[in-house]
This record gives structure tokens, sequence and C-alpha cells, in this order.
């Protein structure tokens, strides 16, 4: 199958003129056959993506067989395949696009079928929805070239209930702060996803979500997940606001009495000499199948059978054909917030597979790109590659795995679902076991983030690992740590070029303050009052540290979405809500594997206590948790490096955490 162009020229519609307008078919079969019309209802393409292709119905042993039947499709004016708002060069473009009746469509559909096509008679007008809409206007444009109809989900005239309910979404889309009265130059998101959620309710009936079919079978875990890909996604990714307008309009306007019969309505149905098949849905929202029960009292020949269903308006597309889930994706990932659709996990492996392996995850702010690991990796350091086969892992939302800033719509940007670190390790145990042939994991290593997913893997899989090293980081994000994180994280919702996530130029403004924000944190009081922020003669002062060291790399190598969805896993990281329902105590307790902690002496995030001056105070994070491990041991970094001590600034730190973890792996 292969789309076909048929150009009338200029062609008078409705609301004006088309200089070249051009009507998109698809063939099947052969022409000899007894020719079959179905044309696309809205939403619909011939290129079987959009809401709904023609193919649910089209094919051998299909009830349109190619081999019986000569079967053309047709794109309605507007869906974006024929002549449209978005295909349509000036001075008829966007929203300059002229009104299109169903009246049109017909018109341009019969001059391909006789002038293209050579076809003297068509054997039946099929359609569903604004397709059916179409067949029953074939039968009033064309009463003598017509032999049947058969009208699914639909009506000859569109009701005025019909005509309020599409009031909504066409408001919605066109309120919305992107559309800009469809002068847009970029995709209107907020306007299409609106349209979108607005009309979804509509489209089935209400027993359909008591029954929480939008489940459909296990593809999605709740209803925001259903709404976000079938609401949200199918618009985004297959249609054009202002053409979804203007076909909006085609539907509201529908009325084969406005053909030839003055508005009398009876008087147009009478006048149909096709034998008519009306197949309403009994929970149709749309099109009422009171309407139909109508309609058939004035038709001359027409037969009426109801589809028992609580699918509503979309039953022909989801329920009573072999693809019952047109849009459904392979490999979708259940999240803590919902679904990533294709969700990727990215990583590195260093040394012999045979050799015991090692699990060492990124922390906040590293790319295995930017080689954020090899500190502690490779020949002759701590993590040797002789001795162990090593695998790095970018957590979600760093920029390298799945993350806002490169999953593809409707995750995108800041529709990307929340993840936890619970998500992160069942993803890195796939990728262990499925792909790595990883049967046990020696020791899973990390620091900040990283070692809070340490934590976690002895937690989520308790008999695959052996032992964990957590390195600056704590089992759950305390209080004081998720304050400081409010810090940075609102810096950058408040700032001017954000925009709520929708930005389409890096916010300078954004970042930069986030990196501000954020720098005094990450380093020890004491680091600062040494001047240790001027690197050895690197910068000549603090400002310039903070402008090229927490400015210029975020802005370099950071998404401004990407930060702030990896900043919710962090101030959400907590092992006891994996299993044990918040019993922190509990889930320590439970840990078989044994444990290395090292945390810094002057770290603001995640603290120990310190040593001699607080030896009679209460203890702090790393000592609390070491206390309540099976078997662990405790060793503080002494340092004045604050936080980043543990993730390779300081060559001297880096030594100690090297030789306590060599010590560790070998006992």
């Amino acid at each position: 199958m292969s789309i076909q162009y048929y150009h009338h020229g200029r062609f008078r519609v409705a609301g004006g003129v088309i200089p070249d307008a051009i009507t998109a078919y698809c063939t099947y079969g052969n022409p000899k056959n007894p020719c079959i019309v179905f044309p696309t209802c809205y939403g619909g393409k011939l290129d079987n993506n959009g809401l709904l292709g023609q193919g649910y119905l089209v094919g051998e042993d299909k009830v349109l067989d190619p081999r019986k039947y000569y079967i053309v499709t047709f794109a309605l004016f507007s869906n974006g395949e024929s002549s449209s708002p978005s295909n349509t060069p000036a001075p008829y473009n966007g929203s300059y696009f002229p009104a299109v009746s169903y009246e049109d469509n017909i018109r341009a559909q019969y001059a391909v079928l006789t002038k293209a096509l050579g076809v003297k008679k068509v054997y039946c007008a099929l359609g569903f929805s604004m397709g059916g809409q179409q067949a029953y206007h074939w039968g009033v444009v064309y009463p003598n070239y017509v032999e049947k109809i058969v009208v699914v989900v639909s009506a000859a005239k569109t009701s005025m209930h019909n005509r309020c309910i599409l009031e909504g979404p066409k408001a919605a889309l066109i309120a919305s702060k992107d559309f800009e009265d469809g002068h847009y130059t970029s995709p209107p998101q907020h306007g299409i996803r609106a349209f979108g959620r607005v009309i979804l309710g509509w489209l089935y009936g209400q027993t359909w979500f008591r029954e929480q079919k939008y489940g459909m079978g296990g593809q999605y875990p709740d209803l925001q997940s259903f709404i976000r890909e079938e609401g949200e996604a199918n618009w985004l990714l297959n249609s054009d606001a202002n053409d979804m307008l203007h076909l909006l309009e085609t539907w509201r306007n529908g009325d084969i009495s406005q053909v030839r019969d003055n508005g009398d309505y009876e008087k147009a149905l009478k006048s149909i000499k096709a034998k008519v098949l009306l197949l309403p849905s009994k929970t149709d929202l749309f099109f009422a199948p009171e309407d139909s029960e109508i309609e058939l009292s004035f038709l001359r020949k027409g037969t009426l059978v109801p589809i028992d269903t609580d699918w509503g308006h979309s039953l022909s597309s989801w329920n009573q054909s072999d693809v019952d889930f047109v849009h459904a994706q392979i490999g979708k990932f259940k999240l803590a917030g919902g679904i990533l659709p294709d969700a990727v996990t990215a990583y590195q492996t260093y040394g012999d597979p045979k050799n015991p392996c090692i699990v060492f995850p990124t922390c906040y702010g590293a790319k295995l790109a930017l080689g954020s690991q090899d500190y502690l990796v490779g020949e002759g350091k701590v993590l040797d590659t002789k001795k162990y086969y090593v695998v790095t892992f970018a957590l979600f939302c760093n920029g390298e795995s799945s993350s806002p800033s490169n999953t593809p719509a409707p995750y995108n940007g800041p529709y990307f679902p929340f993840v936890s670190y619970e998500d992160n390790i069942r993803a890195q145990h796939a990728v262990l076991t499925k792909i790595l042939g990883v049967a046990k994991v020696f020791c899973a290593v990390g620091f900040s983030m990283g070692g809070q997913q340490a934590y976690h893997w002895p937690v989520v899989f308790p008999d695959f690992v052996e032992k964990f090293v957590g390195i600056c980081t704590s089992a759950r994000t305390s209080p004081h740590n998720q304050c400081f994180l409010e810090g940075p994280k609102a810096a950058m919702l408040a700032s001017k070029d954000f925009a709520d996530g929708h930005y389409t130029s890096t916010p300078q403004h954004g970042i930069r303050a986030f990196g501000r924000v954020y720098c005094a944190w990450a380093y020890g009081q004491t680091w600062f009052r040494e001047h240790k922020y001027l690197m050895g003669g690197e910068y000549p002062d603090l400002n310039t540290f903070i402008r090229e060291r927490w400015e210029g790399r975020n802005l370099q190598y950071w998404d401004a979405n990407d930060m702030i969805a990896l900043l919710a896993t962090w101030q959400k990281g907590d092992i006891s809500l994996v299993r044990d329902g918040g019993d922190y105590e509990k889930a320590l307790k439970s840990i078989k594997a044994k444990a290395l902690i090292m945390p810094s002496k002057t770290d603001l995030y995640f603290p120990s206590r310190l040593m001699a001056i607080l030896m009679n105070a209460q203890p702090e994070d790393g000592e609390i948790e070491a206390s309540h491990l099976k078997d662990a041991t405790l060793y503080i970094i002494p340092t004045v490096w604050g936080h980043v001590a543990g993730g390779g600034a300081n060559p001297v730190d880096v030594k100690f955490i090297s030789e306590k973890i060599h010590a560790f792996l070998n006992s």
C-alpha cells in the first residue's frame, strides 16, 4: 500500500477556494472487483498512524478483503494527508485555510473515483464516526452512484449535544497559551495536550471507566498514564493543531439535509436510495444510539443492529479488530510515576565477565560520557578491571539513560514521570541478568545518589548482592537534605526563562541560579575559609569559581528538566518504602549484605558525627544506619572537602576511600 495523491486544481469549498486541492487515497485489490469506499474518521490516517488507520478492517480475511473487493480509502481534507492547513502554502496555510464541508469531501472523492480510477459505481460506502457521516453523504450527494451504505457509530447529522461536546476540546486548544490564534511556530503542546484530555472522556462509556478498562489489559498502570499516551500522545505525534480545529468544524457542521433539502432532515433521509446498515454503539456519547433509531424510521431500506458494548465511541478501533492496541509500544517499563514507553538504561562494562561483578552507578551531576566514574575504576585502581567485572550505570534523568531531555512525546520535558531509586535498580538488574548474564553482584558501590542506589540494591534484590559500599550517602534522604534541595529547585522553577519546563532554548537564568544556590552546600565551611575554591590558582576569586565550575558546567552538560527530575528521585529516596512500609530501622536490619559506610566529616548533605568534637552528641545519618545494619563497617572520611570528598574531587580523599574499599573487598 502506498498513498497516492490526486490534484484537483482550483477547487471550491464551503469556505472559499483551495488553489491546488489534493486528495490522498489508497487502493487495494483488483479494480475489476466491486468497489468499496472507506474514508477516514477524525484522527484517522491512511498511513495507519494517528488515532486510527484503516488497516483494522482492510486486509486478507478481514471484512474488506482485497481479494474480493476493490477498496479505496480516502483521507479527509484537513487530516494532514489531503489538503490541510498544515500542508497548504500561503495564502491558505494554517489558520487561513478555508472551511470544508462533508459535501466538499465527497465531490473530491467522486472526482478521484471517476477521473483517476475509472470506477463507474460504488458497491458500498462504509465509514466509522466522521467516516460514517461521509458514507451517509455519499447516498445524498450522488444518490445513483452508491448501492449500499454502512454507518458505524455515526449519524446523518451532528446533533446539538455532539456539537456542544466538540466546543470543549476546541475551546481548550484555542485558549491555550501557545496556540497563538493558529500562528504558532512550534507545536502548541499545552493546547494539544489539553485538547486530548478534554476529548478523551467522551470516547468511552462510563462503565468502561468504572471497570478500569483504561488499563488496557496491563498496558497502563493507572488512568493518568492512559490519558498521557492515548489522550495526549496520539495528537502530539500525529496531528497539527490547525488541522485538528478545521477538521472539527467539518464534523460540527455535518448535516445531510444541507446538501439539497434545505435543512429538512426527514426528507433528506427519505431520499436515500441505497440500502443502509446502521451500527450504533449502545454506549456512544458522541452519536447517541437513539439518533440511529430516528434515522431508521425515515430510511427507505434501513437495518439497525445496535452494538452491545461498554467501549462507547471507540469500540470499532479498539475492541473489535486484530489491532486492539494500535498504539501500544513494546517494552513498556513501569515506574513509580507512570510508564516509559521505551525505557533506556545507559551503562558501560569494564573487565572480564568471568570475574566478580561490581556495580557502580552514577550520582547527581555525573555522566558516563564525562568519565565521572573513572576516579575509582581502572587498572591499578580500587575497582581494578583486571580483577573485577565492573558495570557502571547512568541514572534515569541524567541525560544518558531515559530522561526528560531525550524522551519523545508524550513523556518529554516536564511530562516525564517520576522515577524512584527502586525503578533504577530494577532497570539495572534487567541489564545485568538479561543482557550481561550476571548471576550475582559481588559488590554495589556508590557515591551520593550512587550510594543511595547501593543501599537500595540489597533491599530490592536481597539475595543478589553480597556487599555494598555507601560513600557520602544515606539509606534515606533526611528532611534537612530534602529542605536543602528545595533551594536550587525553587531557583530553577521560579526563573524567568524556565517556562514551567516548556522552554525552547536553554534557560540560562534558571540553570545559573540553580548552580549558585547549590554550590555552597557541596563543600565544608573550612574549605571555603581556606580559600580552596581558588583550586591552586585555577580561579582568581570566588565569583569566577562559581561562574565557571557551577554555572558553566551545568550550562554545558545539563538540561534543566533533567536536573529537576533527578532531584525528585533524590528527595524521595528511602529504602523503607520498598518493602517495609516506612519502617526505616526494620529496612536496615533486613539487609543481608555486608556494608561499608563512609560518610564525610564535613558533609552538609549527608552528615556524620564529627568524631571527637561531637563525641557526646546524637549520632548522625551515617552512624545511625551503621548501628542498625547486621554487618557493617563505618569509616569517617577526615576531610574539609565536604560532600564532594567522596566523588573524586580531592586525591587525598580518593586515596583514603580506595584503601578502605580495597580492604573491604578483600575481607
